[in-house]
C-alpha cells in the first residue's frame, strides 16, 4: 500500500455558503456545502489522481511541506490523504474511452 498526503486549502464560500478546497500542487479542486462534505470530495479526488498518475506516470508529484504552503489568516490549511492498494491499482480499464 502506498500513502500520498498533500496540502489543501479550505475557502468558506460566502456567496454560495459553501466550501472550496483546492489541492494546488496537482491542480485540483471541488467543494462542498459542508466543510466534511468537501473534506470527503478532495479525499476521493486525490485518491483517483494518484491512482491514474501511478498507472499512466509510474509516479506522483512531490507534495509542498505544510509548513511551506502560503495561506492567509481566511483560510484554512488541511491535508488530504489517499491510500492506494499494491503498486498502483490497474485501472486503465476503467478510465479506458472507446469512441470508434
Amino acid at each position: 500500500m502506498q500513502q500520498f498526503v498533500f496540502p489543501a486549502i479550505l475557502y468558506k464560500d460566502s456567496e454560495n455558503r459553501g466550501y472550496t478546497i483546492i489541492l494546488h500542487d496537482l491542480s485540483l479542486c471541488t467543494e462542498g456545502e459542508t466543510v466534511e462534505d468537501a473534506f470527503l470530495r478532495a479525499k476521493d479526488f486525490l485518491e483517483t489522481y494518484c491512482k491514474c498518475a501511478l498507472e499512466y506516470n509510474g509516479e506522483v508529484e512531490s507534495a509542498t511541506k505544510f509548513e511551506d504552503v502560503e495561506n492567509d489568516e481566511n483560510n484554512i490549511v488541511l491535508l488530504v490523504d489517499a491510500q492506494i492498494e499494491g503498486e498502483g491499482a490497474k485501472i486503465k480499464d476503467e478510465f479506458n474511452f472507446n469512441f470508434d
